[in-house]
């Protein structure tokens, strides 16, 4: 029993010790982070997750540190399994809010529209992700006119060559009718 009882404690301190490495690297992270050494703070963000792999703190906080350093598919990644690991209702809707944000800057309008009402479905209150919701959308809505009166556009580029074509060939036509005239005029008064 005094074995088993050591083995159990060995392994509480083990884990005891793997997570308050963790935190320790992450609290460094979240220094680098606040004097915008996003780079820096990446580094402690991945050593936190080397002493703790399912630390949701420490993929959320790289996430970040990724998003501002432009890396946003690695970071959407990231966010992923946040979202799916989390159970606290803040920490989805900020997780929802952040995949909204990488979304459009990758101008994934549609997944970033599903990302912020996702974000408010965990927190109604969210300003900022109506906000950005009510960009996305209305950001949509400008390109999806754009592209169809782009589209409406080349349908009458296409129009107006189909009737140049048209005009061509019946002042082709026109041209034969009037030589073929002239011959025959020409033709009448060398008779005369």
């Amino acid at each position: 029993m005094k074995i088993i009882l050591t083995i159990f404690i060995s392994i509480f301190l083990f884990f005891d010790l793997a997570a308050q490495s963790a935190n320790s690297y992450i609290l460094k992270g979240n220094a680098l982070y606040e004097e915008s050494k996003f780079d820096q703070a990446e580094i402690q963000y991945r050593m936190a997750l080397e002493s703790d792999p399912k630390n949701t703190t420490a993929k959320y906080n790289l996430a970040n540190a990724l998003q501002k350093q432009k890396k946003f598919n690695e970071a959407l990644a990231l966010l992923e399994e946040v979202s799916a690991a989390a159970t606290e209702k803040k920490l989805k809707a900020s997780t929802y809010y952040n995949h909204g944000v990488a979304h459009t800057k990758l101008k994934n309008l549609e997944s970033s529209i599903e990302s912020y009402k996702n974000a408010l479905r965990n927190d109604p209150d969210d300003k900022e992700a109506r906000e950005n919701l009510q960009k996305a959308l209305r950001e949509l809505k400008k390109n999806q006119s754009q592209s169809q009166s782009q589209s409406q556009s080349k349908m009458s580029q296409k129009e107006a060559e189909q009737k140049l074509k048209q005009l061509q060939q019946k002042e082709k036509e026109l041209q034969q009718r009037m030589q073929s005239k002239n011959k025959e005029g020409s033709g009448n008064q060398a008779e005369d």
